[in-house]
């Protein structure tokens, strides 16, 4: 193939994604939903070989991702979380656990199982992050309780996908002596990288000294990617991994300040290739196991509904504002694709799940108030 003709596939790959991202903002669909539907457009449109074209880009995604969710934290933030801690169980315990439970009696297949619960747990970081804003609630009682599950939802997300990627890459090992791998793993990670933390913040005070450089972001970029696939090759999740390398960055360094300003760009392209993979590779059809599509649905519905009430009142929040905050936190999103793409044949119902939620809990938020108030509507 010629390279204009290059030139000319992945011009119209990305015109796609702005098309459909730009136009659906006006009826307030997120980004993620857009580039998920210019992947179901794209299947008609673009031959395989354009996906390879921009494979770098689908693989570092959610590096890039979790590198930026890192930098929001600090050591000192993570430990200073305490207060979110049982909304935060009774988040995971209750979302995850009837979601498993029901797929494995309808499959059998643990692992199965395990991803799809993985997948259904945790709200959509972007929806809800863009829904307080678009609606300016973040003024509002319940969203200091949201955004503290949803760091907490970021933290369990990134152990379990570190524990399912080693599952799902370990081929016919023994489940127990993998989780247990896995474990080990990441604590010995984790209490390896806090030692060194005082290491890292010196290292970045160095590197501050030439973060002005011009060619500054092929030194992020590659000691990233590097760090990363040398993590991976030791069998430690590269989403881990880039999170961890976030949060030695400190908020106040000039490193932080020029990765936000020069790189935040690369990360959106990539995210958006992502998605837009995600539903162009995946085998999306209504030919499956519809009693269980609508009973998963169904259910990440009320364990939703039910997890982040009783969260609120665990916060201490009054009873209207607990029902506004559970009509507020359905969605599901990015996390869940990201989980759905360890497995393939988890991919056509997650996708699916994520779609109907997102605009369901889109809906929900938007009418969250009104609801809240006529429950609570004191009677006579």
């Amino acid at each position: 193939m010629h390279s204009h003709e290059i030139l000319l596939w992945i011009g119209l790959l990305f015109t796609l994604l702005f098309v459909f991202g730009f136009s659906l903002r006006f009826l307030k669909v997120p980004y993620i939903l857009s580039f998920m539907l210019a992947g179901l457009v794209g299947k008609e449109l673009f031959h395989e070989k354009v996906i390879e074209w921009v494979t770098f880009l689908e693989h570092s995604a959610v590096i890039f991702l979790f590198f930026f969710i890192g930098l929001e934290y600090s050591f000192e933030r993570l430990v200073a979380m305490r207060n979110i801690l049982k909304p935060g169980l009774a988040d995971l315990f209750i979302n995850f656990l009837p979601v498993f439970l029901v797929a494995y009696i309808a499959t059998k297949d643990f692992l199965f199982s395990a991803v799809v619960a993985s997948a259904l747990y945790p709200s959509s970081t972007a929806i809800t992050a863009k829904l307080l804003s678009d609606y300016k609630r973040l003024v509002f009682p319940e969203a200091e309780l949201l955004i503290g599950i949803l760091i907490f939802e970021d933290l369990i997300s990134i152990i379990l996908l570190s524990l399912l990627s080693g599952g799902i890459n370990g081929g016919q090992e023994e489940p127990t002596f993998l989780l247990l791998r896995s474990v080990l793993s990441l604590l010995v990670f984790f209490f390896a990288f806090y030692l060194l933390r005082n290491l890292a913040y010196r290292t970045v005070g160095e590197i501050d000294k030439i973060s002005e450089e011009t060619i500054f972001p092929f030194l992020i970029v590659g000691a990233l990617l590097l760090l990363c696939g040398l993590g991976e090759w030791m069998g430690v999740s590269s989403a881990l991994i880039a999170f961890m390398l976030g949060v030695v960055v400190p908020e106040d360094s000039l490193t932080y300040k020029t990765v936000e300003e020069r790189l935040a760009d690369l990360k959106e392209l990539s995210l958006g290739v992502f998605f837009f993979s995600f539903t162009y590779s995946a085998n999306i059809s209504f030919d499956q196991n519809l009693y269980l599509l609508i009973a998963l649905l169904l259910l990440s519905l009320i364990t939703k509904l039910i997890s982040t009430y009783w969260g609120a009142r665990l916060y201490g929040l009054s009873k209207r504002v607990s029902i506004r905050a559970s009509l507020s936190f359905l969605a599901r999103g990015e996390f869940s694709l990201i989980f759905a793409s360890l497995l393939p044949a988890t991919q056509a119902l997650v996708f699916l799940v994520v779609f109907i939620t997102s605009i369901l809990g889109s809906i929900a938020f938007v009418y969250a108030p009104k609801v809240a108030s006529a429950l609570t509507k004191p009677k006579g």
